[in-house]
């Protein structure tokens, strides 16, 4: 059974023979439940403000698990990116080096092609210049036999 204030301030004794003062017992009675009053109030203040803070607590610890999976979202996040870089400067790197390649193959294809061409301008010179020599032979001859003279033979050179 729980005492209210004004249960002991109702309160009251059956008065024998040689009992307290009434007034007195009166006076203790009211101051009791002056302070027992105040306690109340005091105490659902608190109350009030226990529950205040609580649910400050709350919504900090909510804010620090949404901050927390923020955080671990973003360093998810940062080494996905962190990936996909990888990825593509790899990616990027096999590129160049096949494009590399190509280029290589083509200009070796070119140095060949050029080797022979250079090869074939050879011969083709060594040709002409023996075809030249015997045109030239041919002719020092038809000069020799339109002169008379007797067929000479060709200079050695």
């Amino acid at each position: 059974m729980r005492v209210t204030p004004a249960d002991i301030r109702q309160q009251s004794f059956t008065v024998r023979f040689r009992g307290f003062d009434p007034q007195e017992v009166d006076t203790f009675l009211e101051d009791v439940a002056v302070d027992l009053e105040a306690a109340l109030k005091e105490n659902a203040l608190l109350k009030e403000q226990l529950a205040t803070v609580e649910e400050r607590s709350r919504g900090m610890a909510e804010r620090e698990r949404l901050l927390q999976e923020t955080l671990v979202t973003t360093h998810r996040l940062a080494e996905d990116m962190r990936e996909a870089a990888r990825r593509e400067v790899d990616q990027h790197v096999k590129e160049s080096e096949r494009q590399r390649e190509a280029i290589l193959e083509s200009a070796r294809r070119e140095e060949t092609r050029l080797r022979d061409d250079v090869q074939g301008l050879k011969q083709a010179r060594h040709q002409l210049t023996e075809d030249l020599r015997n045109a030239i032979d041919a002719v020092r001859r038809l000069i020799a036999e339109l002169d008379g003279d007797a067929p000479a033979s060709p200079p050695q050179a």
